[in-house]
């Protein structure tokens, strides 16, 4: 993504809104191009990580059509454990959907506080989700 429409109190890409999803294919040529940098430097890509500029599951359909992608044999051919998506967890919905669907991918929760009162100052849109629905 381009931006991010959370607004967390700790992320500058929040305070930038969200400007634009990116596609699967955006994604995916991101990873292509970064695993051809590496590889002219005689180093390798090992593993992907949704995490830093935007909440992955509010571009759901592009993300998962990405990890589909990169898990491909014929395509990137990364085994499931070395593709992460990093979510703030405002959405248990889109957190079960992505595990029904996309099991072998590993799913980091940036909870950003040990307390729903906590998430909720700093993660606006933790209001909706309790640290208890993400179980």
């Amino acid at each position: 993504q381009v931006g991010c429409a959370k607004a967390c109190t700790f992320c500058a890409t929040g305070s930038m809104g969200l400007r634009h999803n990116l596609s699967s294919a955006a994604i995916l040529e991101q990873v292509w191009l970064a695993r051809s940098i590496l590889a002219k430097k005689g180093n390798e890509l090992r593993n992907v990580v949704f995490m830093g500029m935007g909440e992955p599951l509010d571009n759901y359909d592009a993300v998962h059509e990405a990890c589909r992608g990169l898990t491909h044999q014929c395509l990137f051919g990364f085994r499931g454990k070395h593709v992460t998506i990093s979510t703030v967890g405002d959405s248990p919905t889109r957190v079960r959907q992505l595990a029904d669907e996309a099991p072998q991918i590993s799913l980091a929760l940036s909870l950003h506080g040990a307390t729903q009162e906590m998430r909720k100052k700093i993660i606006p849109t933790a209001v909706k989700a309790p640290l208890w629905e993400l179980e």
